[in-house]
């Protein structure tokens, strides 16, 4: 059937949707060519403007991540062939167009959500810690820990696992969350630490802060981390189980390696390494306020001890003699 035989027959018989399955009395269109024309109903508009191409992708299943980038080229050759022909616009539906476009909407919310992120996060640590200098190397831990989970995450499932490629918010999900997490980790052991170093050298508020504040660190790292893992078990057999498992075992990666290596090493050697800078320009950061050897404060023990002591030596002193005697 030519465009124009469709023409005349959609001024003829009207929008094919509307037609009997056998030609009306008096038609004198030849069954064939009416079987076909109605048979345009589900890709023609009643209007007889607007024309559907189902086609199939040789990329393979639509919701493929090569499906995906095979996108921008397909929507380029439609445009084309729309304008060859005189149509007034043209567009490209279908399951991988709509995760590409969620795709591009994520990556450009990502580019404007992170410095905002950064942002706040940067001036919450800077009122809690009184210091300029300690967010810029805490916000650059968190984000040292994203992109190394991120690219753990490539290596696994993407160069060992074969896979056409990560979930697509998988990475503004990432980002969000270990940033909340890490800095939450950041805040507990860094306030620690500037506790200690009141009454410590900046060595020893260190190891102490990291002896008080280490095994809770540990244990809710190893809590969280846990829990993705069991989702990624149990949903990762179901319907989009590869999403889960890819969400779920990555976000796992990132908690263990921002628990194990952020803040148990990378975090504290930097605060030895810095110095009285890590507090800039608080009165922390002042030569005269450093402490050059260990101030250990008395606990209560020793205070006890100490009285013990007292008592004990005045005991062994000699009584006087009783003036009446």
């Amino acid at each position: 059937m030519t465009p124009a035989q469709f023409t005349a027959l959609h001024a003829q018989l009207g929008p094919a949707k509307a037609l009997p399955p056998v030609p009306p009395a008096g038609t004198n269109v030849p069954p064939a060519l009416y079987q076909a024309y109605r048979a345009t109903a589900n890709y023609v508009s009643p209007d007889g403007r607007t024309v559907l191409y189902n086609t199939g992708l040789k990329a393979g299943d639509p919701g493929t991540t090569s499906a995906m980038n095979a996108v921008p080229a397909l929507r380029a050759v439609t445009t084309k062939v729309g304008h060859s022909i005189g149509a007034s616009d043209s567009a490209l539906g279908g399951e991988a167009p709509a995760l590409y476009d969620i795709s591009s909407i994520s990556n450009s919310d990502l580019k404007r959500i992170i410095p905002i992120a950064i942002l706040a996060i940067g001036i919450l640590l800077a009122l809690v810690l009184r210091s300029l200098v300690a967010p810029l190397y805490l916000i650059a831990s968190v984000g040292i820990s994203y992109l190394a989970a991120l690219g753990l995450s490539v290596l696994i499932f993407i160069k060992i696992g074969h896979s056409g490629g990560l979930v697509f918010f998988m990475p503004f999900l990432m980002f969000i969350f270990l940033l909340a997490l890490g800095e939450d980790y950041n805040i507990l052991m860094m306030t620690r630490i500037r506790e200690e170093a009141q009454r410590y050298r900046l060595r020893d508020a260190v190891t102490r802060a990291l002896s008080a504040t280490g095994s809770t660190i540990t244990s809710a790292g190893l809590v969280l981390a846990g829990t993705f893992i069991v989702l990624t078990v149990v949903a990762g057999s179901g319907s989009g189980g590869e999403q889960v498992r890819d969400i779920g075992l990555g976000l796992a990666l990132g908690i263990l390696m921002d628990t194990f290596l952020v803040r148990t090493l990378l975090v504290p050697s930097t605060v030895v390494l810095l110095g009285r800078w890590n507090w800039w320009p608080s009165r922390m950061s002042r030569a005269d306020a450093q402490i050059t050897e260990a101030e250990p404060v008395p606990t209560p023990a020793s205070a006890l001890d100490q009285a013990a002591g007292t008592t004990a030596a005045a005991d062994e002193e000699p009584r006087q003699p009783d003036p009446l005697h």
